[in-house]
């Protein structure tokens, strides 16, 4: 059988109505969330690890909340130290809104720091969509989580593109961070 003729299949105009629908539907079934750009201001030189980081901006984008039931089931995990809350959500942002609202600040964040006008912090190489170590403020909660996976390739290409992140997110547990977006709620 073959492929309707009436489709393209991946044209230009056939993916725009589609990430028009995705963004309407995260508009209208979505929250506001905000998110918060990792900073980092030193790392350890063996492992790489980020011993120092900052948080102070804040972006406003809707997210779709795909724990329509409560926190990610099995998330309470009985350890030999205790009981660990991880109070996992997963979100799902408009690819687009992303980087169309959000990835050029960062851009001109990133570049300021290559011409060396920024100096005493690293962002990290990719800006054009959420990294992990970035964090959510969500207002419904009242919580901060902490983006330990993006999931950028799901669903699978339809129509030979991507229309949206799933952002798998954990209760954010403070270290050393800065935490200063100058919105008395998150700080």
């Amino acid at each position: 059988m073959a492929l309707n003729s009436y489709f393209l299949q991946g044209s230009t105009g056939e993916q725009d109505l589609v990430q028009q629908l995705v963004n309407e539907q995260i508009q209208i079934y979505g929250t506001d969330v905000y998110y918060l750009p990792r900073k980092i201001f030193k790392t350890d030189n063996i492992i790489k690890e980020v011993q120092s980081s900052k948080f102070d901006d804040s972006f406003v984008i809707e997210a779709y909340l795909n724990n329509y039931d409560g926190y990610a089931p099995d998330s309470d995990v009985m350890t030999k130290f205790g009981l660990r809350l991880k109070n996992e959500v997963n979100l799902t942002i408009s690819r687009e809104r992303f980087e169309d609202f959000i990835a050029p600040f960062l851009e001109g964040i990133s570049s300021g720091i290559r011409e060396g006008r920024i100096t005493d912090y690293t962002f990290g190489d990719l800006v054009s969509r959420p990294k992990e170590g970035d964090l959510i403020y969500f207002p419904l909660g009242d919580r901060l989580f902490e983006i330990k996976y993006v999931e950028h390739e799901q669903p699978f290409y339809q129509l030979k593109k991507t229309y949206v992140y799933t952002l798998r997110c954990e209760l954010f547990q403070y270290e050393d961070e800065v935490i200063d977006t100058g919105i008395d709620a998150i700080d």
